[in-house]
């Protein structure tokens, strides 16, 4: 499937649930999602932020997908981690982790 995304929003991809911070191991009912992803799709009035790029975002900004099982560039969509957004809902680039 090919997407063409228009404005200032995005398709992220979220980062896999987190289970250890540092030393401290979180109990699983516990753990949450990062708050880190990956752009994976941009629209063409996204000025800040490129394909490729790690951001951080809120638990819970965008909208979930609704695509599930097909392939947006060569990516098998996971409803509970690809996301649509604003550019504005991004919180920061991340530049070094």
């Amino acid at each position: 499937m090919e997407l063409e995304i228009y404005g200032s929003k995005l398709l992220i991809y979220c980062d896999e649930m987190v289970n250890q911070v540092g030393r401290i191991i979180m109990p699983e009912k516990h753990s949450e999602r990062s708050r880190t992803a990956t752009v994976v799709l941009a629209g063409d009035n996204v000025k800040n932020f490129a394909v490729g790029d790690r951001v951080l975002i809120s638990w819970y900004t965008g909208v979930h997908t609704h695509l599930v099982g097909k392939l947006i560039g060569g990516i098998e969509v996971d409803e509970d981690r690809h996301r649509f957004v604003r550019e504005e809902e991004i919180l920061a680039k991340i530049i070094s982790e």
